[in-house]
């Protein structure tokens, strides 16, 4: 399981729309699979932002959706997106796979309706 599918589907393109936008500057390595960060909000100071690979759910941020809760939120999938890159395209196959399947679920379902007309 990937750390942002642990996310809602709202804060995983809300945090790839932040880190398109480039909203994290920078980031550090604490330890393995353990990455932190300042990030861009609405605030007007970054919020202190770190992901844990290993156990998303032990991830921490300290903005208003997330602080004293066990989420994901956009700063986390945008922290994880800026250090692993490559689970952008991964976010984006997934996409499109769900969009193909829901499509293809759709013109099952009117085929289904023609028959019962």
């Amino acid at each position: 399981m990937s750390f942002w599918s642990s996310a809602s589907n709202a804060s995983a393109w809300r945090g790839y729309d932040y880190f398109k936008q480039g909203k994290v500057d920078s980031y550090e390595k604490v330890s393995d699979g353990i990455y932190k960060s300042h990030i861009e909000g609405s605030a007007t100071e970054p919020y202190h932002t770190v992901i844990n690979m290993d156990h998303p759910k032990r991830s921490h941020c300290d903005c208003p959706f997330a602080k004293d809760r066990r989420v994901i939120c956009k700063h986390m999938v945008a922290l994880c997106f800026t250090v692993f890159p490559d689970e952008v395209d991964a976010f984006m196959r997934e996409v499109e796979e769900s969009e193909k399947e829901a499509e293809r679920q759709e013109q099952e379902h009117l085929k289904e309706l023609e028959h019962y007309v």
